[in-house]
């Protein structure tokens, strides 16, 4: 009970903290768009870029106390559990991810042996996007990129891996990257757009369904993240 009721206490704080910091992000971005609309014509180009900056950047702060506030959710606020067809959202989540792995030449390699299982179909499907597309963005400069998509039943639990042949972690990002805000220190990714928030979302859903994720990785070999679902919390379909 008491647990239960400071998980409410910190959700409402957040919900209040991000309402106090969306209110004037909103009415910047609002303002500087409706400078560039109204004056646009009467603008030099150098003023037209600055404001179309800050709108990009008001934009993104907006998106990055949405995704804190999601962050906080998880635990909180469970969605509905159904059926969850792994082999199909993933072809899903492939299409979706279709420009991408076209414009990288990236070959995306699925199993057939992917379970059905009963969970939040939304929460997985973020789990496995975020993984994707982190494997897409850091992938680098290859001949043969490539990413594949595992499964195998492991002590009772589902064990499933995102593994590509990219760039690699250091060692010592490896454990600091599932922390919000902490992101790859090597320069050559630093540049790479991310929020930091990513993998702190997906290691969240995970410990929903008694799980972990951990990553093994190489500098120049690529990365392979794991991760475990609890087949007592997420148990198979009939």
């Amino acid at each position: 009970m008491r647990l239960r009721r400071e998980m409410a206490e910190k959700e409402d704080f957040l919900r209040a903290v991000s309402h106090d910091l969306g209110a004037p992000l909103r009415n910047i971005l609002g303002i500087a768009n409706m400078i560039e609309r109204k004056f646009g014509n009467e603008l030099t180009d150098e003023v037209r870029d600055r404001l179309r900056r800050i709108s990009k950047n008001a934009q993104q702060e907006l998106e990055l106390i949405a995704e804190l506030l999601e962050l906080s959710r998880i635990k909180t606020r469970r969605q509905q559990f159904e059926p969850v067809d792994i082999k199909q959202l993933l072809q899903q989540i492939q299409d979706n991810f279709s420009y991408a792995l076209e414009e990288h030449n990236i070959q995306l390699v699925l199993q057939n042996n992917y379970p059905v299982i009963i969970a939040e179909k939304n929460r997985i499907k973020q789990v496995f996007q975020n993984l994707i597309d982190n494997a897409i963005k850091y992938i680098g400069e290859r001949a043969d990129p490539r990413i594949e998509i595992g499964y195998a039943n492991f002590n009772g639990m589902h064990k499933f891996w995102v593994k590509d042949n990219g760039r690699g972690i250091r060692k010592e990002d490896q454990q600091t990257i599932f922390h919000v805000f902490r992101r790859v220190k090597d320069p050559k990714i630093a540049t790479i757009p991310g929020k930091g928030v990513g993998l702190t979302t997906v290691k969240s859903i995970i410990e929903t369904y008694n799980g972990e994720i951990w990553v093994e990785s190489e500098l120049g070999q690529g990365s392979t993240f794991y991760f475990t679902l609890d087949k007592m919390t997420v148990q198979d379909a009939a």
